[in-house]
């Protein structure tokens, strides 16, 4: 496969490092001509990268060639960018950097514009690019929570949708793949849309259009609407208003192939799934009482020494990592409540379950962190 990126990929490796003594100070006359150089070498790229895919009659050959040198771009943008860190380098070789980043860039972003179809989205993205993109979201979030604040959003909203962006600023230090990127640049640039962020039936909306499938929202929807019905005096009333907002979610557009995490069901699928479940529960002849009461006896029962937190974030690892692949969670926490007991109590509330499922917190996730380790120690001594 002939590789076009020959000239860029000597000048990165080689002749840009920090250390070559051609970019000491006494040789920097020669730096105006790499820079030429390279915008030559961009302007020829993009005539070799068109007359490349056309040459190759078979898709697969032109999705290989299309990601090959998208990626050979990615890494060279990254070690420009690694040098411009080093502090012995010059502001005038600083400068050389940024600008031979900018031809790198330029050909970077023409094949994401012209050759979006072969790309492959999971490929992280150019350190230079993530840090230029979550500086730009983090002036939108501090708009947006202000805007929000003023707009007297629910706060727990408000700290959802912030928890997520600040998160997701984290992986400056870790990477991040260009479908997560899009994700978070679609959802910011749809909640600052005129009107969006004046209600929260409008976020709603805006956000089930996203899918946006994050634990802590779904948990957050599953709290407004037991609150709903709780007042509620009868069953029917209750179900009632459950099939109402089953209804309204089940009508809100949603955007095709488009998800927060690919790792859990829909938004409107977990959504729909526990109000079937709830609607199944109160639409029972037995009391809430009796329901808990179960055929299985309490000798028959799986007796555990675990908080209610901590056997919840286990069962979620082992979501997350597909031991247990039941697409929707709501009624493998319903068998356990029935089958397990924790240290405290002998029947485990399906709502604590659900709650500390959703929402761990720090002190359990350090907890079952020392469990896994003793884990470990353990299956060493088997």
């Amino acid at each position: 496969m002939q590789i076009i990126l020959h000239y860029w990929d000597t000048l990165v490796n080689s002749t840009l490092k920090p250390a070559d003594q051609s970019l000491q100070p006494s040789s920097n006359e020669h730096l105006p001509f790499l820079i030429y150089k390279s915008e030559a070498e961009w302007e020829k790229t993009k005539a070799l990268l068109i007359e490349s895919v056309i040459s190759r009659p078979k898709i697969k050959d032109k999705q290989q060639y299309i990601q090959l040198h998208h990626a050979m771009l990615i890494r060279l943008l990254n070690k420009l960018y690694a040098y411009s860190q080093n502090e012995d380098v010059s502001d005038t070789i600083r400068d050389l950097y940024s600008k031979i980043s900018q031809h790198l860039e330029n050909a970077l972003s023409f094949i994401e514009d012209y050759f979006s179809s072969y790309l492959d989205r999971n490929e992280k993205v150019p350190t230079i690019y993530l840090v230029l993109s979550i500086a730009e979201l983090t002036r939108q979030l501090n708009a947006l929570q202000q805007t929000l604040r003023e707009n007297d959003i629910d706060r727990t909203l408000i700290e959802i949708l912030s928890n997520n962006f600040s998160s997701f600023f984290g992986k400056q230090e870790t990477g991040t793949s260009y479908n997560e990127l899009i994700y978070q640049k679609a959802l910011m640039n749809e909640l600052l849309s005129d009107g969006i962020i004046a209600s929260e039936t409008t976020i709603r909306e805006t956000l089930f259009y996203l899918n946006f499938n994050n634990d802590e929202y779904v948990a957050h929807l599953y709290q407004k609407f037991s609150a709903l019905i709780e007042p509620l005096p009868t069953r029917k009333e209750k179900i009632a208003a459950l099939r109402f907002e089953q209804k309204s979610i089940n009508q809100l557009r949603t955007k095709l192939n488009c998800y927060f995490s690919d790792s859990m069901p829909s938004l409107k699928e977990q959504i729909n799934q526990w109000i079937e479940e709830e609607i199944k529960f109160l639409d029972t002849e037995q009391s809430p009482e009796a329901l808990y009461k179960t055929d299985v006896d309490g000798d028959s029962k799986i007796h555990t020494s675990l908080s209610v937190a901590r056997l919840a974030l286990l069962l979620r690892l082992m979501v997350i990592d597909k031991i247990i692949t039941n697409r929707v969670v709501a009624p493998v926490l319903r068998i356990v409540v029935k089958m397990v007991t924790t240290l405290q109590t002998e029947n485990i509330a399906f709502g604590s379950l659900e709650t500390k499922y959703h929402n761990p917190d720090r002190g359990t996730i350090s907890a079952v962190k020392d469990m896994l380790f003793r884990w470990i120690n353990i299956l060493s001594k088997l």
